[in-house]
């Protein structure tokens, strides 16, 4: 019979490993792609949307923060990125993913995680901006506001998208714990 039905341990490899894993590698590849938008923000697209749906998926809350810091130490040793520390990005949201869903009340309520993503793409700003002050070009904090913005609604979008990820891989690999509340 060629069509079997898959194992749950395998199921369960895909969702706890291989997904995570290819989170990790396509988002330090994407940190040293160019994606000539020219809108603050657009490339929280790519890394933000897997590290949300990487949140709503894995059953461990410390998955997603692996993967910020798999991420974020393959892109600084790399040197990919838009700077040196640019990946640092990664596990500043990768921590706040996880501190918002070691929460079992954001656990059964899946759509907040989507939602939290705006702001949680904000930390894309803070190292630009703390190099520009550090560096004594307080310059980096002006249009601010605008940057500030795009993020907002890219880290919206990137949730959103995130969440239908997770949404599939849900439909495709079922949690076989039956997770309950999740919406």
């Amino acid at each position: 019979m060629p069509w079997t039905t898959p194992r749950p341990s395998s199921l369960a490899l895909a969702r706890e490993v291989v997904f995570p894993a290819a989170a990790a590698v396509v988002i330090t590849l994407s940190s040293d792609m160019r994606m000539p938008l020219g809108l603050p923000g657009h490339r929280g697209l790519v890394w933000l949307t897997l590290l949300v749906a990487v949140a709503l998926t894995a059953r461990r809350p410390q998955t997603v923060l692996a993967v910020g810091a798999v991420s974020t130490t393959a892109t600084v040793l790399l040197q990919s990125g838009p700077g040196p520390w640019a990946g640092v990005r990664y596990l500043g949201a990768a921590a706040f993913f996880y501190l918002l869903t070691t929460s079992p009340a954001v656990r059964s309520r899946r759509w907040l995680v989507a939602l939290a993503a705006a702001p949680i793409h904000l930390v894309a700003l803070a190292v630009p901006i703390a190099t520009g002050i550090m560096g004594g070009h307080h310059a980096a904090v002006v249009g601010i506001g605008d940057k500030a913005l795009f993020h907002l609604g890219f880290g919206l979008v990137a949730g959103i998208l995130g969440w239908a990820i997770a949404a599939a891989i849900d439909w495709a690999a079922p949690d076989i714990r039956g997770a309950v509340g999740r919406s």
